[in-house]
């Protein structure tokens, strides 16, 4: 997705209690509201971001704390786009989401992104506190998945099951069959954005 010259990567699609359709992904890759989103592979319009947190946002709650975490909700009514209630593969494979859940320390994840498409890895920290663009992250998941820039708001999930919005971390460079070397990303919980927005996977 683009929106303000920046490139970020959509997250899952979510309903509220009225069916509303809001996309998620990280409030970092444009801190505000009222910006538009738009498909980076055909322009087509997504929708407005309504609400942030990066730090602080809209809302500064994360786990019940008023401490910051990285997520954006995008109302997704724009006139040529049907969100679904799945993720896009890098080799184009769809798979359906239909739940969500706190992660767990030690479980496999599926990571996807625009830069480097799909990567695999394990949930190393269920809650850490990291430093990210200058901002205190809390109660963040951390995993060992590699991860680039443009992948920022990217879902993590465990089979049909939802965990998390990547927000940063290591400095990847290259994510590769023959990439190596020890790689720490930070994902805000899913769990945390839906219980303070009112909201829920498909």
């Amino acid at each position: 997705m683009t929106s303000n010259g920046w490139l970020c990567s959509a997250g899952f699609n979510t309903r509220n209690s009225s069916g509303t359709i809001y996309t998620l992904t990280a409030g970092h890759c444009v801190a505000g509201t009222g910006n538009t989103w738009y498909m980076d592979y055909n322009s087509a319009k997504i929708g407005t971001q309504t609400a942030y947190n990066f730090g602080t946002g809209t809302s500064g709650s994360c786990d019940g704390v008023t401490r910051g975490c990285d997520w954006a909700t995008i109302k997704a009514d724009g006139p040529d786009i049907n969100p679904l209630g799945t993720v896009r593969f890098g080799a184009g494979d769809y798979r359906e989401v239909d739940n969500s859940r706190y992660p767990a320390e030690g479980e496999s994840i599926a990571r996807i992104g625009v830069r480097s498409k799909d990567t695999t890895g394990n949930v190393t920290k269920t809650s850490v506190t990291v430093n990210i663009g200058g901002k205190t992250m809390y109660s963040m998941m951390e995993t060992n998945n590699c991860a680039l820039g443009g992948d920022s708001g990217g879902p993590a999930l465990h089979g049909k099951t939802a965990l998390g919005l990547l927000s940063g971390g290591g400095g990847e460079t290259v994510c590769n069959s023959t990439s190596s070397g020890t790689y720490r990303n930070y994902f805000t919980k899913v769990q945390t954005v839906l219980n303070e927005r009112g909201l829920h996977i498909y």
